[in-house]
């Protein structure tokens, strides 16, 4: 549907009437419209401008009705799975309430009058051809006649018209549609002379026009209409095959690139030549890469070639993007930094500290170890994350990719679940900066305070306050040894693999089946940290947390647990290093035994925080806490360890 021009609304209180004895002046205000226009739409305009001053009801009519004629567009078919034509639209009604212009298969006896009283007056190829189409696609008596006529005036207005290349290119296309959709071979000939002419001469030209060449190379890698469609004795044009490797000699943007590349795959039968196109599209992608100067317009290119390289088994130029990506200069980044104020007052984060100034350190960290999660609520999260893709055009139609800590490309994000996901990241990560100083300071203030214990003191406490598995207890009484040390990357490498090895742990103990068994080449071993916490929550843990350890340790988080592991994390601040000793210290005390000791089913049914069934009262948490009051005398009894 399109708008009238201007917006006015389409008068209906009169409507057209046609009057043979008009038909010579709308002829010559026609001719008129057509001086020196290259489109039709530039004719229809013309017209309404021409019959701006008119009075009566009458002649807005037939003004409306004329210019209307030109509003009616050839739309080309586009997209990677769709077969090339043209079609003449609007075609039939749907659900829309008002068209402008009417559908064609709406309009009536008087307007079909017009089109046909128009036509033979007409001498002009352009007009011929349009009201032909209009009047076969109405399906006038005889249509094959004006499907005949339109045909050869549409390739008659691309060959000695006036028009601009790209409506020629409409017009080609448009002629090529119809004359296979009634198989007049007869015009088969003059259709694909008329297109070989054009693209010959567009990708010759000085000025590129991939939009008046592509449209009629598609057409022509169809192929003939002597064999059956679709077969591999398809002829195709002789020329056909040269247009398409000149067209990406010439066309080496990689949008231009890659649609050619779909051509080739899609219409070429000769394995050597598809895969020739194949590789020329590669190359010329990595071409583009290489001149670009920008780091992120460069990465997205290498990045992109990289991947169509790989798709297509190009193995040397997949090895050359990905050398080339690895290279890719980090001050050539255009990074823009954007700042934003916080409310949070000085004296708020003080007033918060001060729960932590405690007489005795063990108490200091009770607090410590009864805060939130740092993440916030996932519920929250999730519903801010939605209200700010909903209001935000942006997020809407643009996707997002991410960097890891190597300076590569990292992660893309681009249909709805995606952006949502990003977008609960985003808000997860600024959650997780704010409470890691909030920790940290925490943290420090003790050591500010209080005199640190040794590490097996710290240890004991651990053990005989929570009940909780001696191991686990051992690395976060380290780590927060090494935390109060400075030594921040040790804390961190540390403590991220126990904490995996923690929430294992606690998963055997439950029963659960998480070992993957052997199986064809790969070894039997125990799923990673992401398979394993929705597990747990099915047992009661708090979602929260779960949120906090994926946003901490996993992508699209921060991903420290791979960073670690692969040596990617040089640095560590104590912030970051505070945040991990925090979801060490959720799921350690919580574990009544290690997995390495693997308990015995006597032993763990003795134990005071037993496994539940699923089907239960309460759940693990449950006890947990009524096995944390019963060590509140515990606590106070080890006063005499804090010093």
């Amino acid at each position: 549907m399109e708008s009238m021009p201007g917006g006015d609304e389409e008068p209906k209180t009169v409507p057209y009437s046609h009057n043979e004895g008009r038909i010579a002046a709308i002829r010559s205000l026609v001719s008129g419209a057509f001086q020196d226009a290259t489109s039709y739409y530039e004719i229809g305009s013309a017209l309404f401008s021409a019959g701006a001053s008119t009075t009566t009801p009458e002649t807005q009519a037939e003004i409306r009705e004329v210019a209307s004629i030109f509003y009616y567009r050839i739309h080309l078919e586009r997209g990677n799975n769709a077969k090339p034509g043209a079609s003449l639209e609007p075609l039939n009604e749907d659900n829309s309430s008002r068209f402008w212009p009417r559908p064609i298969r709406a309009a009536d006896a008087e307007v079909r009058k017009l089109w046909n009283a128009l036509l033979e007056e007409s001498t002009e190829p352009e007009l011929q051809g349009l009201l032909s189409d209009l009047l076969f696609s109405v399906r006038h008596p005889k249509p094959h006649i004006y499907a005949r006529q339109a045909v050869e005036s549409y390739v008659r207005a691309a060959n000695e018209g006036q028009f601009s290349g790209l409506h020629r290119s409409e017009m080609l296309v448009r002629a090529w549609t119809i004359m296979r959709s009634l198989n007049l071979r007869d015009l088969e000939a003059s259709v694909e002379q008329a297109m070989t002419t054009s693209v010959s001469a567009t990708l010759t030209a000085d000025v590129s026009a991939p939009g008046s060449c592509f449209p009629l190379l598609r057409c022509l890698l169809e192929g003939r209409m002597g064999g059956k469609r679709g077969s591999k004795d398809v002829e195709l044009p002789p020329e056909a095959v040269d247009y398409l490797f000149a067209a990406l000699e010439r066309y080496k943007t990689d949008y231009l690139t890659l649609q050619l590349a779909d051509m080739a795959r899609g219409h070429l039968k000769d394995s050597t030549l598809i895969d020739r196109a194949l590789r020329k599209a590669a190359e010329n992608l990595l071409e583009q890469a290489a001149q670009e100067v920008n780091g992120h317009i460069k990465t997205h290119r290498l990045e992109q070639a990289a991947k169509f390289a790989r798709r297509f088994h190009l193995e040397d130029i997949h090895a050359e993007c990905v050398r080339m990506l690895q290279a890719v200069d980090p001050s050539s980044f255009e990074w823009i930094t954007i700042r934003a104020a916080s409310s949070l007052r000085p004296s708020d984060i003080e007033s918060y500290l001060r729960t932590f100034d405690r007489p005795e350190l063990i108490e200091a960290l009770v607090y410590f170890f009864e805060t939130p999660a740092p993440s916030g609520s996932r519920e929250q999260n999730e519903k801010l994350a939605r209200d700010i893709i909903d209001n935000s055009l942006t997020s809407r139609i643009m996707g997002t990719a991410t960097y890891g800590a190597h300076g590569l490309p990292q992660k893309s994000y681009n249909t709805d679940d995606e952006k949502l996901e990003h977008q609960l990241n985003t808000i997860e990560n600024i959650a997780l900066r704010t409470q890691g100083i909030i920790l940290s300071a925490a943290l420090d203030r003790m050591s500010d305070v209080h005199t640190i214990p040794e590490t097996e003191v710290l240890h004991v406490w651990l053990m005989e306050a929570y009940g909780s598995d001696p191991g686990l207890c051992m690395s976060l009484a380290q780590s927060l040894s090494l935390y109060w040390q400075g030594n921040y990357i040790a804390c961190a490498q540390l403590a991220m693999p126990r904490i995996e090895a923690a929430i294992r742990s606690i998963l055997l103990l439950l029963n659960e089946p998480i070992y993957r068994v052997e199986e064809e080449k790969s070894p039997g071993q125990f799923p990673g940290l992401g398979f394993m916490l929705p597990q747990l929550e099915r047992y009661g843990f708090d979602p929260d947390w779960s949120s906090f350890i994926r946003a901490l340790l996993l992508t699209p988080g921060r991903n420290l647990r791979n960073l670690g592991a692969h040596g990617f994390l040089q640095d560590i601040d104590n912030q970051t290093a505070a945040l991990i000793i925090r979801a060490l210290a959720v799921v350690a005390l919580l574990a009544p035994e290690e997995t390495s000791k693997k308990a015995s089913a006597a032993h763990a049914a003795k134990d005071p925080f037993p496994a539940r069934s699923r089907t239960g009262n309460g759940t693990l948490f449950d006890h947990l806490l009524v096995k944390a009051e019963s060590c509140i005398s515990k606590i106070l009894l080890m006063r005499s360890l804090r010093k």
